[in-house]
C-alpha cells in the first residue's frame, strides 16, 4: 500500500470526453476498460453489471474516471462529479464492519464468489455527500499493476 487514500473516484456520463476534460490538468490515464461487476449488493438487492473506468498515471492518490450506468450506486442519478475517496486496508470486511458500528452505514459492496469482500460504500449523507469507498490491498495493488499496462485481477 502506497497511501491510506489510493484514489479520488469521480462519476462521468462520457468517459473519453471526461478524459480529454482532465487531461487538461496536465494528467494522463491509462487505457480505458470496462470491469464486469459480477455481484454487487445494494439495498439488499443483488445484481451485476459493467463498468467502464480509467486512472491517472499520476498519484496516489489517483484519479479514477467511471462512466455513470444502472440506477444504483453507479447511476448518472448520482450526477456528475465526486464520487468517492478510496480508503485502502488489508480487508474491507472487518473495516466496514467497524465503520458501521461507528454509525455510518454500508451503502453498496462488490463481492467475489467466495463471498471476499471486493469494495465496500458507505452511505453519502453520513460524510457531507462524499462516499468512502474501502478496497483491499489486493483490489489497490491490481490497480496499480492496470496502470503499468499489466492485466491482473483484483
Amino acid at each position: 500500500m502506497t497511501a491510506p487514500f489510493a484514489h479520488i473516484g469521480v462519476l462521468v456520463d462520457d468517459l473519453d470526453e471526461a478524459i480529454e476534460r482532465y487531461q487538461k490538468l496536465g494528467l494522463t490515464f491509462m487505457e480505458p476498460r470496462t470491469v464486469r461487476v459480477e455481484r454487487l449488493v445494494e439495498n439488499g438487492a443483488e445484481t451485476s453489471l459493467d463498468l467502464r473506468i480509467t486512472f491517472s498515471h499520476q498519484g496516489p492518490p489517483r484519479w479514477e474516471l467511471l462512466q455513470a450506468v444502472g440506477d444504483g450506486v453507479y447511476g448518472a442519478h448520482n450526477g456528475e462529479g465526486l464520487h468517492h475517496v478510496a480508503e485502502v486496508v488489508a480487508d474491507p470486511i472487518p473495516r466496514m464492519q467497524e465503520l458501521e458500528r461507528a454509525g455510518l452505514p454500508m451503502l453498496a459492496a462488490q463481492y467475489r464468489e467466495d463471498d471476499s469482500m471486493i469494495v465496500g460504500y458507505l452511505q453519502p449523507g453520513d460524510l457531507n455527500g462524499i462516499r468512502l469507498e474501502v478496497i483491499g490491498t489486493q483490489v489497490d495493488e491490481a490497480i496499480e499493476a492496470w496502470v503499468r499496462g499489466e492485466d491482473r485481477a483484483p
